[in-house]
């Protein structure tokens, strides 16, 4: 098993992912969890291979294990599950830094693609190494 490495970030919720139940609107963490996983993909691999290929998502389990309210304070965190040849795993978790209760978690299948064919390209030991502590 591969040790990955997770990247996170402090998030404070603000008014515009309030709902008319007056907590985190459901699409909010959806955003926050494409939005970390692309952040994290920015972060870590080098520009040449960002501009070659790209992530498209096949499949998103999502569950919502508490509430988020204005003003919270979340810590976003994702990272790596597990890969193959041409797909990978990424798992995403909120919690609140207050109580630090996990309030949300993902698992997302995403498959590796060509920016030029959109077709499956093969993930690389290189691709992958910025991601895990051994590989």
């Amino acid at each position: 098993m591969h040790n990955p490495i997770p990247f996170s970030k402090k998030i404070k919720v603000e008014s515009n992912a309030i709902d008319h139940f007056d907590h985190v609107n459901n699409l909010e963490y959806i955003k926050w969890t494409l939005g970390i996983s692309k952040e994290h993909w920015n972060r870590v691999t080098p520009e040449e291979v960002r501009n070659q290929f790209g992530w498209m998502i096949l499949r998103h389990e999502v569950h919502y294990k508490g509430q988020a309210k204005r003003n919270d304070h979340l810590r976003i965190k994702t990272w790596i599950k597990d890969f193959s040849t041409a797909r990978s795993t990424r798992q995403t978790s909120i919690t609140d830094l207050k109580t630090n209760k996990l309030i949300f978690e993902s698992e997302a299948t995403w498959c590796f693609v060509s920016l030029n064919t959109q077709k499956p390209a093969r993930l690389s030991t290189e691709i992958l190494k910025p991601y895990f502590e051994h590989l």
